[in-house]
C-alpha cells in the first residue's frame, strides 16, 4: 500500500501532494440515504453501488411523483395497512438519467429530501406513531 505524503509549508512552490490517485470521488456528486424519521446522509457512488449490491434479491424501488428521483429501498420492509402500502426505514435516493442510474448533484439532495420529506404520513398502531413513506 503506497502511503500519501503530503508537504504544507506555506511554500506554494513545494506544498503538495506526493501520490498516483486511482480514482476521482467528487464531493459534491453521491447518493442520498434518508431515512422515515427524518435523518438522512450522502454517501459516495461506491457506498451506494454497495447498498443496491446488498439489496439486490430485495431490492424494490419507485419514482417519488413525477421527479426523476428514484427511492431504492428493502422491499421486505413494505407493510400494507388499509389496502395500501408503505415503507418504514431508511431509503437509497439515486436519480434516472438518460444513461441509467445516476447520481445526485448540486441542489438535487435539498430538493429530493424536500420530495421525499413530502410523502411521508403517519401510522399508528398500539398506541405508538410511525413516520412511513406512502408508495405509489
Amino acid at each position: 500500500m503506497k502511503t500519501i505524503e503530503v508537504t504544507i509549508k506555506l511554500d506554494p512552490v513545494n506544498d503538495g501532494a506526493e501520490i498516483n490517485p486511482t480514482k476521482i470521488t467528487k464531493k459534491e456528486e453521491g447518493a442520498l440515504v434518508i431515512a422515515t424519521n427524518g435523518e438522512s446522509k450522502i454517501i459516495s457512488e461506491d457506498e451506494a453501488v454497495d447498498i443496491m449490491d446488498a439489496l439486490s434479491e430485495n431490492i424494490q424501488g419507485e419514482y417519488m411523483g413525477r421527479t426523476h428521483f428514484l427511492t431504492v429501498f428493502n422491499g421486505k420492509k413494505v407493510i400494507k395497512v388499509g389496502g395500501r402500502e408503505y415503507f418504514i426505514g431508511s431509503a437509497l435516493i439515486v436519480k434516472n438519467t438518460k444513461d441509467g442510474i445516476g447520481m445526485l448533484s448540486g441542489d438535487d439532495f435539498e430538493i429530493a429530501a424536500k420530495e421525499f420529506a413530502g410523502r411521508l404520513i403517519t401510522l399508528v398502531g398500539d398506541g405508538q406513531e410511525f413516520s412511513a413513506y406512502e408508495l405509489i
